[in-house]
C-alpha cells in the first residue's frame, strides 16, 4: 500500500459488549458502518491485558509489550523502598520500553499523539513528532491549567446566609480535591488546592470506608458547593422586570461573590439567570436560560489580587420556573487562557494557538455526581457532546495543515462518564434505590456521542487512512451492592488487610483507629490496585519481615484472601506470587510480591478485575478493536483472539516500519490484506 496512513481512535472504557448491543439496535450506525466495512472479531472484544486501568494499558497498546515489560503496573507506580508512597505513572519517563511512535519518526513518518496517556514530556524531540498532553486523562490543559476549580450554587429562598457545605478533607478517590479556607489572598494554584493524583511522588491515602475512595466521585459535593439566599432584587442601577430575584453565584472559594439574577420569560415561568460582575454593569457577563449550555465562556477570576482571563462552563441544574424558590447553577473549572501554562504541555507550543484560532478555546469536560443526576444531564454530558465535537474538528484541522503520517488519539469520554454514573445503573437499597433506568440512559448517551465522534473522523478512510478504534478497557457496573475495601487503585487498601490482620493502624489517646498505619506491626499491605507487598526488612524502609519468611506469609495470604468473604460470597478470583503473575503481564520489580484479581461481581467500574470480567447491565471490562480502512481487510470478521499487545505489531505493519523493540504480540495478519 503506497504512503500507508492510520489514525488511532482511542476512546477510554469503551466496551465491546455494550457496543454490540447498541450497533445491534441500530443506535451507532457510524460504527456500525465502521463494522461492515472494516475487520474486527463478531464480538468486538479485544483480549485486554492487565490490570484493566488507564495508563498501564495505553501504554501496552502504544509499545505492544506487557505491564512487566513497560514498567507501568497501575495507575500509579510503586515508591521503590517506602510502601507508603506512590508515584505518578502517567508519565513517558516511567515506561521502559520503545513506544510506536518513535519507531515511526525514525522512518521519516510524522506523528501526533494527542493527549495519548504515558506520552508526554516527549523522549524524542524530533521534528516530526507532535505531543500533545498525555499526563492527565481528561484533555488538554486538563493538568496546571486551572485557575479556579468548578463552584456549585444553590440559591434558595429558605437559606438565610452564605454557607459552605462541610464535608471531609478528600485526599483519595478518582477526581477529589484537597479543600481549603476561602481568604483574600488564595491562589486556586497553591499546592494545597491541587487534586492529590497530580504530585510526583504521592503518599497513599488510609481510607477507613471503601466509599472515601472512588465512589467519592459519584457523590454531588465533592467540589465546592455553596448554598446562599435567593431574595427580591434590590440596590440594581436600573429597573428591573416584576418579580425579578437576585443571588450571588460563588467562586474563588467563596471570595468571588458575583450578583447575579433569577428572571421570568413571558409566560411568567422563571427560567433565566442573568450573571454580572457588578451590579452597576450595564449587562450581565452571561445569560443563560434552562436547559443551556456553555461550554466555554470568557471570564476574569482573582489570581493573587490580579484579574485573570480564563474559560469556563456555565449552566443551569435546577430551577423551580413556578415560583422562582430556588435556582442552582455551575461554574465549571475555570483554564488559564493568559499565561504560558496554557501551552506548557503542547509540543511544538505552536500548535496550541494554531487549534484555538481554527476551533475555539479548549474545553473542560467533567466527571462527578452519580447521586445528583442533574449534573450528568445538565453539565457532564453536554460538556463531552461538545468536547468530542471541538476535538473532532482539532484533529481533522492539523491533519490539513501538518500532514502528518499516524496519529494516536484519546477521548477520555465514556471513561469519565462512567466514574459518574456506572455503578447507579443498577438499583441498590443502600444507595437509596434509585431509579437505574435514567443512569442507564446516561451509559447510552455517551455512547452516542462516541459514535457521533467517529463520524466526523470516518471521512478519514475516503482519502486513504485506516481507522482503528481501541480502547484500554471497558466498564463495570458491579453486580454486588456491598464492595470489599481492596482492590481500588487509587488509595492504599487498608480494610481487608486489615481484618486478616497483615495491617496494623495507630490509635488516638481515646483508642479510635488512625488513618496512619504501624508499621512495626505490620507486615503486608495492599497499596493501588491488584498488589499486595510484604513490608520485608532490607527492602522496606521500616521492614519488619525477615526475607527468609516471605515465602511462607505470601503462601498464608493467599490461603486467607481466598478464604475471606463478604455477605457469604468469596471476594477473590486469583490471587499468585510476582513470579507466576509473569503469565498475566505482571511480574518483576514495578509488581507487588502477590497479584491478585477480585471476584467477578465484586468489581468497581475497572482496574480491579480480570480482562474477561461481565458485569450488570451488559456491561464488560475488555476493550474493543475495530479496523477500516485501506490497510485492512473489507467486511472481513476474524475468529482470530485479537490481544491488546497485537495493536502495536499491527499498525507497525500496515505502515511498513520495523515492530517496537520490547513489543511482545504479533500483528493480526488475519485482517491485513494479501500483499
Amino acid at each position: 500500500m503506497a504512503d500507508p496512513k492510520v489514525f488511532v481512535v482511542g476512546i477510554d472504557g469503551m466496551d465491546p459488549k455494550t457496543t454490540r448491543r447498541m450497533v445491534d439496535e441500530g443506535k451507532l450506525p457510524n460504527i456500525k458502518k465502521m463494522i461492515e466495512m472494516g475487520a474486527a472479531r463478531q464480538d468486538l472484544v479485544l483480549l485486554g491485558a492487565n490490570p484493566t486501568i488507564t495508563p498501564p494499558m495505553w501504554t501496552t497498546l502504544s509499545t505492544g509489550a506487557y505491564p512487566n515489560t513497560h514498567g507501568i503496573t497501575c495507575y500509579w507506580n510503586q515508591h521503590p523502598t517506602d510502601l507508603s508512597r506512590f508515584v505518578y505513572a502517567f508519565t513517558s519517563e516511567q515506561v521502559k520500553a520503545e513506544q510506536l511512535w518513535d519507531v515511526l519518526t525514525e522512518a521519516g513518518k510524522k506523528v501526533l499523539c494527542w493527549t495519548w496517556p504515558c506520552s508526554w514530556p516527549p523522549v524524542s524531540r524530533h521534528p516530526n513528532l507532535h505531543i500533545v498532553g498525555g499526563m492527565n486523562p481528561a484533555g488538554p490543559n486538563s493538568l496546571g491549567c486551572d485557575i479556579d476549580k468548578e463552584h456549585i450554587t444553590h440559591a434558595a429562598a429558605t437559606t438565610t446566609a452564605i454557607s459552605k457545605r462541610v464535608k471531609k478533607d478528600l485526599k483519595g478517590g478518582a477526581g477529589c480535591v484537597l479543600e481549603t479556607d476561602a481568604n483574600e489572598q488564595h491562589d486556586p494554584r497553591s499546592e494545597s488546592y491541587v487534586s492529590s493524583f497530580f504530585t510526583e511522588d504521592n503518599p497513599a491515602f488510609i481510607c477507613l470506608d471503601h466509599r472515601e475512595g472512588e465512589e467519592l466521585n459519584e457523590t454531588a459535593d465533592v467540589i465546592s458547593t455553596y448554598d446562599v439566599p435567593l431574595k427580591a432584587a434590590e440596590g440594581w442601577d436600573r429597573p428591573l422586570p416584576d418579580g425579578a430575584k437576585e443571588f450571588r453565584a460563588i467562586c474563588e472559594q467563596g471570595v468571588g461573590q458575583m450578583p447575579a439574577l433569577l428572571l421570568k420569560n413571558s409566560a411568567g415561568l422563571y427560567d433565566t439567570v442573568e450573571i454580572y460582575y457588578k451590579k452597576r454593569d450595564p449587562e450581565p457577563f452571561v445569560r443563560l436560560k434552562t436547559g443551556d449550555f456553555l461550554p466555554v465562556h470568557v471570564m476574569e477570576v482573582n489570581v493573587q489580587g490580579k484579574k485573570q482571563k480564563g474559560t469556563r462552563s456555565i449552566s443551569i441544574m435546577k430551577i423551580d420556573a413556578e415560583a422562582g424558590s430556588y435556582v442552582s447553577i455551575s461554574l465549571g473549572d475555570c483554564l488559564d487562557i493568559e499565561t504560558d501554562a496554557k501551552t506548557a504541555t503542547w509540543f511544538p507550543r505552536s500548535l496550541y494557538q494554531e487549534v484555538v484560532d481554527a476551533c475555539g478555546y479548549v474545553p473542560k469536560v467533567y466527571a462527578m455526581g452519580g447521586s445528583y443526576p442533574e449534573m450528568a444531564s445538565r453539565r457532564t454530558l453536554p460538556a463531552w457532546w461538545n468536547y468530542g465535537r471541538w476535538q473532532a474538528d482539532a484533529l481533522l484541522h492539523l491533519i490539513r495543515t501538518q500532514k502528518y503520517d499516524a496519529i494516536f488519539t484519546h477521548i477520555h469520554s465514556i471513561d469519565l462518564v462512567g466514574h459518574t454514573v456506572w455503578r447507579w445503573a443498577k438499583s441498590r437499597p443502600n444507595y437509596g434505590n434509585q431509579d437505574e433506568t435514567i443512569y442507564q440512559g446516561f451509559i447510552e448517551e455517551i455512547y452516542l456521542e462516541a459514535d457521533e465522534y467517529v463520524g466526523k473522523l470516518m471521512p478519514l478512510i475516503d482519502e486513504g487512512w485506516t481507522l482503528i478504534l481501541t480502547s484500554d478497557h471497558g466498564l463495570l457496573c458491579s453486580e454486588e451492592d456491598e464492595l470489599p475495601y481492596l482492590g481500588e487503585a487509587f488509595v492504599m487498601n487498608v480494610g481487608v488487610m486489615e481484618e486478616l490482620g497483615y495491617v496494623a493502624l495507630k490509635k488516638d489517646a481515646d483508642g479510635n483507629r488512625t488513618r496512619e498505619i504501624d508499621w512495626s506491626k505490620t507486615r503486608a499491605v495492599a497499596p493501588r490496585g491488584n498488589h499486595i507487598y510484604v513490608n520485608l526488612k532490607g527492602r522496606n524502609d521500616q521492614g519488619i519481615v525477615d526475607p527468609a519468611d516471605k515465602y511462607e506469609l505470601e503462601r498464608q495470604i493467599i490461603d486467607d484472601l481466598y478464604s475471606y468473604r463478604l455477605n457469604g460470597k468469596r471476594i477473590v478470583q486469583l490471587a499468585v506470587r510476582n513470579k507466576d503473575a509473569a503469565l498475566l503481564g505482571l511480574s518483576g520489580p514495578n509488581s507487588g510480591d502477590i497479584i491478585y484479581f477480585l471476584e467477578e461481581g465484586f468489581n468497581r467500574l475497572h482496574g480491579d478485575a480480570l480482562s474477561t470480567t461481565d458485569g450488570y447491565f451488559g456491561t464488560t471490562v475488555s476493550p474493543i478493536f475495530v479496523a477500516a480502512g485501506p490497510g485492512v481487510k473489507n467486511a472481513c470478521v476474524t475468529e482470530r483472539v485479537i490481544r491488546e499487545v497485537d495493536v502495536a505489531p499491527t499498525i507497525a505493519a500496515i505502515m511498513g516500519v520495523r515492530q517496537p523493540a520490547q513489543a511482545e504480540g504479533a500483528p493480526v495478519y488475519q485482517i491485513l490484506p494479501a500483499q
